[in-house]
């Protein structure tokens, strides 16, 4: 047998949906890999920033007197120490500029934007603008990365500069003096940098959005709120916020508002992450953890916009400290989510790690003890950008999941339906079998109960032909074909592998097997044999035949094989209750209608005569000297004649007339549509039949002979009951006449 005849396990309609899904961490590596790499090339570019000639001097720092905080360690900045209340520094740039060339533009201070609230450069009579961080103003243009002081074109040879700065947030200020093109240069890299960093957090926010009224998963609105968030405090700490119209309002708690947006920001960072990695799969006292952070930081952001001196001082010391903590909670959640195996952790975990690293560099290059750089200024932003991109792979994820999901409960619910009407379906048969088979003759119940399973299997079983075939079962050879043209051709094949199906049908294994095209030699369809559990020697089987190379699955077979069973029972069942019914009708000795069932029958057949006005007749039969046969043979061989003389008297009467045993040796005949002379000749052919039945018990010959009363039913009778009389009257005549002989009521005894 081909390869192709075991049925396949796979159920219909699970090509795609039943494929294993992806490991949630199967392409982290690669996504991981591209993010470093993205990462590196950033890093290069802004490595990169340095002059394509010298067009910068040299600046030495000194601390004014009084002043002697105010340089950083390496004497290369202005430090402006964190304090409750607004500090003061001062300091003075030492610097010579060459004499003019015609060539270059002027000459500029350029400091780096960091949070001050006044900050201005003064010479002698001369006093530039005063510029303020949480005011920007028009002229400084969009995004502006750095404070700009224009120094007068006739300024040549060696300047001595005072520069004045105040505020509350600890700074290191690091003036540098260069070509105005040169410092315009560094402004386009920083609003670049600004610009990408925004677009990119403002598109995954729209992503989030997005995805929220897709999925309709709280999770990406929390996601979009936590983006919102870091967008106002990345713009506020780069000075942006505060040139909207609208989010100027910010700028009324300054360098406090800067610190309650940096602690709102790591808050929602712990929450985003730990519904990220799946609050209920974190231990509870994980979770009891991160919720007290969460409540700590919100509350430290509401003392910074209490503005209460005594309070502000401490928190804005530890601002960064408590920062760098929730980061570290945060690497907490992330390296049990990878363990967990939650999709993109790994890499989420790696950038919050040099986020962290980002945010220490930037608090050290703060304190002036880090040179500055735009790696380091941006680095940390650059960190979270990244991050939250990572983030967002990570529950664009569980878009997968929930598609899986879906197509699982899609499949489970079709998987359902199909099983509920396949359920359906074999409820509807059971019943029609139950209540139409006990009505049929026996003849007729294999035939109907075949014809209603092929029926029924048809909507659920998608098939070009079925056939059930039934060898010698109940004693009948069945065979149902559906289509029913297709009978001949069905028969034609059995016919000609009638041993091979007779062999698969002992084997008792479903099997499906190849149809040939005669022409072509090709696979045209696939035929799967049904074995059905009929009790040997009688056999049959199912047979379903399907178009194309696609087989029967295994749940399809199966389907078959039950439904198969089902209607077998019923069909036992529907003969078993025949044959029960028969036997209480019957009598057990002489299989003729017993004494209650013909009284039935005349009852009924005087009614039906009477109603149309149609003759019936009623013999008595009784068989002579029939003590004298039990007496000298036994009543075994008493049986033996009984048995016998029934079987000849059922043999000679006709199609529609009745026979049965009305009590010891005593028959009765009803002839419905009959009367006078037609029934008297029916009753000498009785007579006849047993006289010449040829009967030997024990080797020896036996005589039997019969006597028989006939009465037909008169105008006015309604019931047999005089009839009846007189037929059993008549009966007695015969018997006196000498036996063997045939006398009609009433003209031998009136």
């Amino acid at each position: 047998m081909s390869a192709c005849a075991r049925g396949r396990d796979r159920p219909a309609g699970a090509v795609l949906i039943g494929l294993p899904k992806p490991e949630p961490g199967s392409h982290e590596g690669l996504l991981a890999a591209c993010m470093a790499l993205l990462l590196c090339l950033f890093a290069v570019a802004i490595a990169g920033v340095v002059p394509e000639e010298q067009v910068s001097v040299d600046v030495a720092i000194s601390a004014l007197p009084g002043e002697a905080r105010a340089t950083s360690e390496d004497g290369n900045g202005v430090l402006l120490p964190a304090s409750g209340d607004d500090s003061r520094s001062a300091a003075l740039l030492r610097f010579a500029l060459p004499e003019p060339d015609g060539r270059g533009s002027r000459w500029v201070v350029r400091i780096e934007r960091d949070p001050v609230d006044a900050l201005w450069l003064q010479r002698g009579t001369w006093r530039s603008d005063t510029l303020d961080f949480f005011a920007p103003r028009d002229d400084e243009g969009i995004l502006p990365g750095g404070y700009l002081f224009p120094l007068p074109a006739d300024w040549t040879g060696p300047i001595e500069l005072q520069l004045h700065a105040r505020g509350n947030v600890r700074s290191a200020l690091r003036p540098k003096v260069m070509r105005e093109a040169e410092a315009m240069r560094l402004e386009q890299y920083g609003v670049a940098t600004s610009a990408m960093v925004y677009a990119s957090l403002f598109t995954i926010g729209l992503l989030a959005l997005a995805l929220f009224s897709a999925a309709r998963d709280r999770l990406f609105l929390a996601l979009f709120a936590y983006i919102v968030v870091t967008l106002l405090t990345l713009g506020a700490a780069n000075g942006h916020l505060y040139q909207l119209p609208g989010l100027r309002l910010f700028a009324f708690w300054r360098g406090p508002g800067l610190y309650a947006l940096g602690m709102l920001l790591a808050a929602s960072w712990l929450q985003m992450l730990l519904q990220y990695a799946g609050a209920e799969a974190v231990p509870r006292p994980g979770r009891r953890v991160v919720d007290i952070a969460c409540l700590a930081l919100v509350v430290f952001a509401a003392a910074c916009l209490l503005n209460i001196t005594a309070l502000s001082d401490a928190f804005l010391r530890f601002g960064a400290t408590a920062w760098a903590l929730a980061l570290v909670l945060g690497l907490a959640i992330l390296f049990d989510a990878g363990r967990r195996r939650v999709a993109m952790a790994w890499p989420l975990a790696v950038l919050t790690l040099l986020t962290l690293v980002g945010v220490v560099m930037m608090d050290l290059s703060m304190r002036g003890q880090l040179l500055d750089s735009v790696l380091v200024r941006y680095g940390y932003q650059l960190g979270i950008v990244v991050s939250v991109a990572i983030l967002s792979v990570g529950l664009v994820s569980r878009i997968g999941e929930y598609r899986h999901q879906r197509d699982r409960e899609l499949l489970a619910r079709t998987d359902t339906e199909r099983r509920m009407q396949r359920e359906a379906a074999r409820s509807n048969l059971a019943a029609t079998l139950q209540t139409s088979l006990r009505a049929l003759p026996v003849a007729d119940i294999e035939w109907s109960a075949f014809r209603e399973l092929l029926d029924r299997l048809g909507p659920l079983l998608p098939m070009e032909r079925g056939a059930m075939v039934a060898q010698g079962y109940h004693g009948h050879d069945t065979l149902v074909v559906e289509p029913v043209p297709a009978t001949d051709a069905v028969k034609d094949s059995i016919a000609r592998r009638t041993l091979a199906l007779k062999r698969l049908a002992a084997n008792g294994i479903p099997q499906q097997q190849p149809v040939a095209s005669e022409a072509t030699q090709s696979v045209v369809a696939i035929e799967a044999v049904v074995p059905l559990p009929i009790r040997a020697p009688a056999w049959g089987v199912l047979l379903l035949q399907r178009a194309g190379t696609d087989g029967f699955t295994t749940e399809e077979l199966s389907l078959a094989g039950d439904f198969a069973r089902l209607a077998l029972l019923h069909v036992d069942q529907a003969v078993a209750a025949v044959n029960l019914r028969r036997s209480a009708e019957l009598d057990a000795l002489t299989g003729s209608l017993n004494r209650r069932t013909i009284d039935q029958w005349l009852g009924r057949a005087f009614s039906e005569a009477a109603r149309d006005q149609q003759p019936v007749s009623v013999l008595f039969l009784d068989l002579d000297h029939f003590k004298s046969i039990n007496d000298r043979h036994g009543h075994a061989c008493g049986d033996f004649c009984l048995r016998n003389v029934a079987s000849a008297l059922r043999g000679a009467l006709q199609e529609g007339d009745l026979f049965g045993r009305y009590g010891g040796e005593e028959f009765i005949a009803i002839l419905p549509g009959r009367a006078g002379a037609a029934a008297r000749t029916i009753a000498e052919q009785l007579r006849a039949a047993v006289e010449n039945l040829p009967l030997e018990w024990n080797g020896q010959a036996l005589r039997l002979t019969v006597s028989v009363g006939v009465a037909t039913r008169r105008e006015h009778e309604q019931t047999p009951d005089e009839a009846l009389a007189r037929a059993d009257k008549a009966l007695y005549a015969a018997k006196r006449a000498g036996r063997n002989c045939v006398q009609v009521a009433p003209a031998v005894f009136t």
